[in-house]
């Protein structure tokens, strides 16, 4: 049995994608991290946690679009953990930031339930899970099909 570590382009390029997804996320991880530690006005902070949230989400589009490609030709889950692991630590991470931007006094949660950060932190994974596990789900259901065999 021979091993040998062959990735074609379309894989190289697949991955690079998902490189670029995850880079994106982080490099807005750090914007607010840049926001929280200056001294910036409040309309600084409040844009820099709005621009991670978007981060978060495009990320996903390049790291799903990337798990699919792989799920689908080389029958790899393996992006498809990745995409799961990184959503929900990305939003717990969210979570984190608009609580100690409520913690400085930067500004005001509502009493609520539904404006509880906890609130938002469980609803955006559920979403963002659940979406990825119909992707999942659904690559699972048509590579099984009998035009697939």
């Amino acid at each position: 049995m021979k091993f040998e570590f062959y990735m074609s382009y379309k894989n190289v390029i697949s991955w690079g994608i998902a490189v670029l997804g995850f880079s994106l996320i982080v490099f807005f991880f750090f914007k607010v991290e840049q926001a929280f530690s200056d001294t910036k006005t409040v309309d600084d902070v409040q844009q820099a946690i709005e621009n991670f949230q978007i981060s978060i989400w495009c990320g996903w589009v390049l790291l799903t679009g990337s798990a699919i490609y792989l799920r689908w030709k080389n029958g790899k889950h393996t992006l498809f953990i990745m995409v799961y692991l990184i959503a929900i630590t990305a939003f717990v991470i969210l979570g984190l930031y608009v609580n100690q931007g409520a913690e400085l006094e930067l500004w005001s949660l509502g009493s609520s339930f539904r404006e509880n950060v906890t609130f938002m932190v469980i609803i955006n994974i559920l979403l963002i899970c659940g979406m990825t596990a119909l992707i999942q789900g659904a690559i699972w259901w048509f590579s099984k099909k009998w035009h697939r065999s």
